[in-house]
């Protein structure tokens, strides 16, 4: 069964998209050793609801977003941003370059809004990452990561920009997190792409695509001081760096990308190196096939979880999401789904995912029978069960997280976009989930490119419940006489069981209750045979643990 796939590429050259074949396999899972055969009993989290809050959009990609604080920094290629529910060029569309920021508690815009540029006009395409000036002529000013600082006083922002307010910033600046302003004595200059960054409380780790760093060579990975002052850390990659974890506990950096070696030995992917000296440490996962580690995140627990894609294809494939130990590599799980992932964050138990999740039998997920991207998925940050089937990365008895019932959804994007991703990045604390990506809808409704989603009980989050249209009027039979009424479930997106109320017109009450578990995939038929009569008219009633309710049309049997 064949599916589009459509991914950014690991060089500045455009992917297109890929119709490749899944089927399960036979083939172990390549673990250098086997996944732990023991599991810690453990709740199920809680989800944040699914319902998308009024948030800001743009006219573009964000590539990046970031919670700081109480403010919400998006990175990407864009020109304009405008208020939630305004169409383009509508009312309170503002100017808005690659980078905006807006309150994370009420959705408003901020005045925040530097301006990142590149100084050189290319004129050989230089890929889609950038944007075509002319008939032949190429800019790259995207930003793809940003971070916060440990402290949460500084913005770090990377990317393809030479300039920021027309100051020089060679593919990295900083900014300070209470005024917004640009730091004016951080400074370092990289000869190349920026993809990936992470800081830690006296050290910023870089990665991307680069050569050198302040006029030092370094092979896509380099170390710099809060001063910008390069650092001898030096390990030395094949190909681009997507994305840095340094774990200062674990004393070492873990490094994804599509790159084959690391410091000259075959590791593909994903390793770890040194925090100090840069050095390969020991690493005890290793990648099937040509996978590119997109994002790699941790809840502080010393498990770092990460996803990835892969162009190539394969009945074993690493794409949906993994937990590794950091200080060994060693994986504590696969989830085993196919689907690219952009990104992912965790929160409160909770791994969230930006991706177009398919084929998820492992984790008794969406299974390919029942078609559909999920773009937007959550998982138990810790192994929940064991797998009962043969699946992609995952043997018959290894750990899997649980899929959670939390299921908004966003679109492709437009229909000029290359990838039609959906979702790109996504990050989250303890009472929000924030998305980014070239959506242009979040649950069948308009809304381009960032949303958010907030933990129950917070003022103004928003339940996305049972599906209103899937509750058609029951069909009624008789069987002896009395009335038979059968419906179809409905499913919810953001609780597994929905409660159904059977109610005969003239009753107050319901004349029958049942609760249900139901996934989008898997929709049970459902019935009852009112013996109290011989006709009437009925109506079904769905209810979810978060009481709300939706109701079918009425049908009448004589």
């Amino acid at each position: 069964m064949s599916s589009a796939r459509r991914r950014a590429s690991a060089t500045v050259t455009a992917m297109a998209a890929a119709s490749l074949a899944v089927s399960l396999s036979s083939t172990p899972a390549t673990a250098a050793t086997p996944l732990p055969t023991t599991l810690a009993a453990v709740p199920l989290p809680s989800t944040v609801t699914a319902g998308a809050l009024p948030t800001p959009q743009t006219d573009g990609i964000v590539f990046s977003v970031a919670v700081v604080g109480n403010t919400v920094y998006a990175g990407g290629r864009f020109t304009k941003a405008r208020p939630a529910g305004v169409a383009p060029g509508g009312p309170g569309e503002v100017v808005r370059h690659n980078l905006l920021a807006f309150d994370l508690t009420t959705g408003a815009l901020l005045p925040w809004a530097p301006i990142v540029s590149a100084s050189t006009t290319l004129t050989r395409d230089p890929g889609p990452y950038c944007t075509k000036t002319g008939t032949s002529s190429w800019i790259c000013d995207s930003v793809f990561r940003i971070k916060g600082s440990p402290d949460g006083k500084s913005v770090y922002v990377v990317g393809d920009f030479d300039k920021v307010d027309g100051q020089w910033r060679s593919r990295v600046a900083r900014f300070d997190a209470a005024s917004g302003a640009l730091d004016p004595n951080f400074k370092p200059a990289v000869a190349g792409r920026v993809r990936g960054i992470s800081v830690t409380p006296d050290t910023v780790y870089l990665g991307g695509g680069f050569t050198a760093v302040n006029g030092t060579p370094r092979t896509r990975l380099a170390a710099v001081g809060l001063d910008g002052a390069l650092k001898p850390w030096a390990p030395a990659v094949d190909a681009e760096v997507f994305t840095l974890l340094a774990a200062p506990a674990q004393g070492r950096v873990l490094v994804g990308g599509a790159f084959d070696t690391v410091n000259g030995t075959r590791r593909h992917g994903i390793t770890a190196v040194d925090a100090t000296s840069g050095v390969n440490v020991a690493w005890g996962l290793k990648t099937p096939g040509t996978e590119t580690v997109t994002d790699i995140e941790t809840d502080g627990s010393g498990v770092a979880y990460f996803g990835a894609y892969d162009y190539q294809g394969g009945s074993t494939r690493l794409e949906g999401r993994t937990a590794v130990d950091i200080a060994t590599g060693l994986p504590k799980w696969f989830d085993g789904c196919y689907g690219d992932t952009q990104a992912v964050t965790v929160s409160n138990g909770v791994v969230y995912s930006a991706s177009h999740t398919h084929d998820c039998v492992a984790i008794n997920g969406n299974p390919d029978s029942r078609p559909a991207y999920y773009r937007l998925v959550a998982e138990s940050a810790a192994a929940t069960g064991k797998s009962t089937v043969n699946s992609n990365m995952v043997r018959v008895g290894d750990p899997v997280p649980e899929m959670l019932p939390w299921f908004p959804n966003t679109n492709g994007g437009p229909d000029t976009s290359v990838w039609k991703d959906g979702p790109w990045a996504i990050d989250s604390n303890s009472q929000y989930v924030v998305v980014g990506g070239e959506f242009t809808t979040v649950s069948g409704k308009p809304q381009q490119s960032l949303t958010r989603f907030a933990a129950r009980g917070v003022p103004g989050a928003v339940n996305n419940g049972p599906q209103q249209t899937l509750m058609k009027a029951p069909s009624l039979t008789k069987n002896n006489g009395n009335p038979v009424i059968s419906w179809g479930s409905t499913w919810d997106a953001q609780n597994s069981d929905v409660t159904y109320q059977v109610f005969r017109t003239g009753t107050a009450e319901p004349i029958y209750t049942v609760t249900q578990r139901s996934r989008p995939w898997d929709l049970p038929k459902l019935s009852f045979t009112d013996r109290q009569v011989t006709s009437g008219t009925y109506r079904i009633k769905a209810i979810d643990a978060d009481g709300t309710a939706v109701s079918s049309p009425t049908a009448t049997i004589g």
